[in-house]
């Protein structure tokens, strides 16, 4: 112990009823027995977090009252002052992002004295001291003080320890017995042995170890009648007659062997353990995962004396088993008395999994050298058989494909020592929690990897002869290593077939598994996804398939609860239930992900059990959902939009809303792709309003990231939906958009072709702000040509529509247009007049994108009058509103025009950091004006 540190404040008991002593010998009184039962379940895992409802399961076990939260934190309050050190002010139970921990020094807590003296004494065993290792274990045992939290009812994590603990103590028990009769103390054994033998009649070791104990102390004949007492007994209780090696022992004393009649001689030698070597073969063509293997290394061998569970979880066919056995066989050296696997069946073509008893009897102890007649008729001497063969063993056990930690926890072995491997479609979180295994959660490969697997299978000519198909057959399969091995294996069966007819086959199928079928069982797709599929609950399994309708991989908590027509709250079970079973892997807080092909078996799913109107309802509340938190964010983002039509209330959920624009654009970033499809889907199944609706809101969105591309494709879509429903308002607001897109993407032609068709749509139905607008891109548009001066009038006709319909936003717009043509057309007071009265608009409207703008156009003023430092000064202005509305192309352009000011004084180190803080910004957005920044740069250099 740290000097520093100084002794515990508190020592803590639980080899007995659980007690808490202050170091100056004083008992705690704990409370009531809930509150000592909450103690001894924080005891029996220190350090670890439990949450309130873990805690709640293990207090009432399934049957808690209603104020079962409250009275949780009631004990914990409780105990807390109880359990207040005098001479520290922190609590030993401290509450964090985990739950409730208890923390304490380890060295107050007799059980991990107890192991410390264990360990000390098999180390002084293995060296051949042998009083040195009876001292260590008579310490360790005088430690109890009773059952393991005596008093306490007996059930979840407590009765997992107490047994763990009285397994210990058993073979403790039997280590004692044979360092005394090797010092010569049989008669003292003698009576121990019997009160041994009593609670435990059915372990044989003591049972031999009292018949030596007897024949040394000259009671052949006692010796001789346990053993008859023993083969009574086991025949009556159990069926079968004492083990090989008892039986050689009652010879031996029929036959008075002198050797093992003298006192002090060591006990019969145990026999040479039987060393299985169980696991299949290792995987022929395993390649990649190199970060998961060197975890599990980590896991399973970075503690030399201790190996530990480690539970390699993921959905069906991402290659569990295949890491598995890749890392078994690499490290057998590590494990020299063997390796047990054992398939539990918990996912597969089975309908009930391998029970843990059938597994101990059928595969596990015969494995270890256990007739069929010595193994014991009750499970609970079957299990307590296989942890006492596992204790002093350095084991692999590889349980492999189980379906929950129940079915896991008995097969556990009795010692640390031991290593063991669980793979699961389930996250295991009991076995987490209980057990403390190690997760090694194991995700789609990576496309590298994915790549090294086809030409592994494939070979390196083939698969570089022709890369484009390659990366079909990767993008298509999903990246699932299942499914990658069963195209290769469907390429090496026709070597002379190009692999872009495979691809093809797969295109072929839209996403469905028919091309991806096997005739056997555990390699077709769809199969093995069904296994996980028919163990959900009825909400997950409708939840699973209402969620492979959502058009892009990932979905939100919130989309999820739109799809299901439910509060997220009320979803969040079915959620965190297809997450344990891998069906969804939860990449980030409240946003989950389905690969391309869960998805597809998904749909093939909700096209067999939902009806077409189920689905049709399903789409629309999404819908519904992505475009009311769409507008929600594109208001939010730039005060001058305004929808062209109102939504109905909402059904179902309701969607989050946003208060400011940060949030909401931040949202946005992230929704993109999943919006972008969400306008497709739309389209394909004939939700017409929805998909222009959403494309309409996606302008201020996409212009903001500076996204032209994908506007001029959202709007092209809007278009011929707007033509398709003979909505002339719609067309023309989408023609205008599709024309923004053209000019940032310098389409001139195009875009004055799309404004042209804008204007007459809105001629056609009188909208008088649409004109406005219209005549602003137009304005802008002769601008960017190099003719301001046929600029103005489309300037002015903005203004004039503008002030008719009231709409003070596109008036202020409309004065920043002319203010900017006049600039332009070097007449600076004019410029500087309307800009002015353009501020004073967007100040009233708070609209701080447009007062940006304006200020940018007032610098541009001044800077062509040659007041340079007032430029400047409205420069800055400028860029401190694009940073707080986040429009990076907006900053840049100010970027580049306050460089020319600082030019323009001869403060060119100063212009040259602009510039190139400009072009950063246009890089990143892939604005066309990057490449003529970059060249100006490269010509001032």
């Amino acid at each position: 112990m740290d000097p520093a540190v100084g002794p515990p404040a508190m020592r803590y008991r639980l080899l007995g009823p659980v007690e808490v002593w202050s170091l100056a010998g004083e008992r705690l009184a704990l409370g009531t027995p809930m509150q000592v039962r909450l103690l001894a379940i924080l005891m029996s895992q220190p350090g670890t977090g439990w949450s309130i409802d873990q805690l709640v399961d293990e207090l009432w076990q399934g049957r808690p009252p209603k104020t079962a939260a409250g009275n949780v934190k009631t004990y914990v309050w409780a105990l807390r002052r109880a359990l207040r050190s005098p001479g520290s002010p922190d609590p030993a139970i401290l509450a964090g992002a985990t739950g409730y921990r208890l923390v304490l020094d380890a060295q107050a807590m007799d059980s991990v004295a107890f192991d410390d003296l264990t360990q000390r004494g098999y180390h002084a065993l293995r060296q051949g001291r042998w009083s040195d290792a009876l001292r260590a274990f008579e310490a360790a045992l005088a430690l109890w003080r009773g059952e393991p939290f005596g008093g306490l009812p007996g059930w979840g994590v407590l009765l997992s320890v107490r047994t763990r603990l009285q397994e210990q103590q058993s073979s403790l028990l039997a280590e004692i017995a044979d360092l005394q009769l090797r010092a010569g103390r049989h008669n003292e054994l003698i009576e121990p042995l019997r009160t041994q033998i009593d609670g435990d009649p059915l372990r044989e070791r003591p049972w031999g170890q009292l018949m030596v104990a007897l024949a040394r102390a000259g009671r052949r004949a006692d010796a001789l009648a346990t053993y008859r007492q023993l083969r009574r007994l086991l025949c009556d209780e159990v069926g079968v007659e004492p083990g090989p090696d008892l039986q050689h022992l009652h010879t031996r004393i029929l036959r008075a062997d002198r050797e093992l009649l003298t006192s002090g001689a060591r006990p019969p030698e145990k026999p040479t353990p039987q060393v299985p070597r169980q696991l299949p073969a290792p995987p022929a063509l395993f390649t990649g995962r190199t970060r998961e293997l060197a975890r599990l290394t980590t896991l399973l061998l970075g503690d030399a004396a201790a190996a530990g569970t480690v539970a390699i979880t993921g959905t069906g066919g991402v290659g569990k088993t295949w890491l598995a056995l890749r890392w078994a066989h690499d490290n057998l050296h590590h494990f020299p008395d063997g390796q047990l696997h054992v398939d539990l069946g918990g996912f597969g073509a089975a309908t009930q999994e391998a029970s843990p008893s059938a597994v101990v009897v059928r595969s596990l102890l015969p494995a270890l050298g256990v007739k069929p007649l010595e193994i014991p008729a009750e499970p609970a001497a079957q299990f307590a058989l296989y942890r006492s063969l596992t204790a002093d063993r350095r084991l692999l056990v590889l349980l492999d494909n189980a379906r929950d930690a129940q079915q896991v926890r008995p097969l556990l072995p009795g010692s640390t020592r031991c290593g063991v491997i669980v793979t699961s479609r389930h996250t295991l979180p009991g076995l987490v929690t209980a057990e403390g295994a190690q997760l090694v959660a194991l995700d789609l490969p990576s496309t590298t990897e994915a790549r090294q697997l086809l030409v592994r299978r494939l070979g390196v000519q083939r698969t570089t002869a022709q890369p484009a198909a390659v990366d079909e057959l990767i993008s298509r399969t999903a990246r699932l290593p299942l499914a990658l091995s069963i195209v290769a294996a469907r390429a090496t069966a026709r070597p002379t077939f190009p692999l872009q007819a495979i691809a093809d086959d797969l295109a072929a199928s839209r996403g469905g598994l028919a091309a991806l079928a096997t005739d056997d069982a555990a390699t077709d797709l769809r199969t093995v996804l069904s296994w996980s599929y028919r163990l959900l609950s009825p909400d997950a399994a409708r939840l699973f398939r209402q969620i492979s309708l959502h058009p892009a991989a990932d979905v939100s908590a919130a989309a999820a609860a739109s799809l299901a027509g439910a509060p997220p709250h009320l979803i969040r079970p079915a959620l965190d239930e297809l997450t344990r079973a891998n069906l969804l892997v939860e990449q980030s807080p409240n946003r989950f992900r389905c690969h391309d092909l869960l998805r597809a078996y998904g749909q093939e799913l909700t096209d067999a059990h939902d009806s077409a109107t189920d689905r049709r309802a399903v789409r629309e509340r999404m819908l519904d959902h992505y475009l009311r938190v769409a507008r929600n964010a594109a208001s939010l983002v730039d005060a001058s939009w305004q929808p062209a039509d109102t939504l109905p209330s909402p059904a179902g959920a309701a969607p989050p809303a946003f208060t400011d624009h940060r949030p909401a654009l931040a949202w946005f970033t992230t929704e993109q792709r999943v919006l972008l499809a969400t306008v497709d889907e739309a389209f394909a199944h004939g939700f017409d309003a929805h998909a222009g609706q959403l494309a309409q809101t996606l302008t201020p969105l996409l212009s903001r990231l500076s996204q032209w591309h994908d506007l001029a494709e959202v709007q092209a879509t809007a278009v011929t939906v707007a033509r398709r429903r003979s909505d002339p308002r719609a067309e023309a607001l989408a023609h205008r958009d599709l024309a923004l897109a053209h000019i940032q993407l310098r389409r001139y032609d195009a875009a004055r072709r799309h404004l042209g068709r804008a204007m007459a749509r809105y001629d056609q139905v009188g909208d008088r702000p649409g004109q406005a607008s219209t005549h602003l891109h137009l304005a802008w548009l002769y601008d960017i040509e190099g003719d301001p001066r046929g600029a103005l009038p489309h300037a002015r006709d903005a203004l004039a529509l503008s002030s008719s319909s009231d709409d003070r936003h596109g008036q202020a717009a409309a004065l920043n247009a002319l203010g900017w043509g006049h600039a332009r057309l070097d007449e600076h007071t004019r410029a500087i007049a309307y800009c002015e009265q353009a501020l004073s608009l967007h100040e009233e409207v708070e609209d701080r994108l447009g007062a940006a703008h304006t200020w940018d156009s007032l610098g541009f003023a001044h800077h062509r009058l040659g007041a340079h430092l007032t430029a400047a000064a409205c420069y800055r202005r400028a860029l401190t509103l694009y940073s707080d509305v986040e429009d990076q192309c907006g900053k840049a352009e100010t970027l580049i025009r306050l460089g020319d000011a600082h030019q323009a004084v001869g403060d060119h180190d100063t212009s040259a950091d602009l510039w190139r803080q400009a072009l950063t910004i246009l890089d990143r957005v892939g604005h066309p004006w990057a490449v003529e920044l970059s060249e100006r740069l490269a010509a001032y250099r």
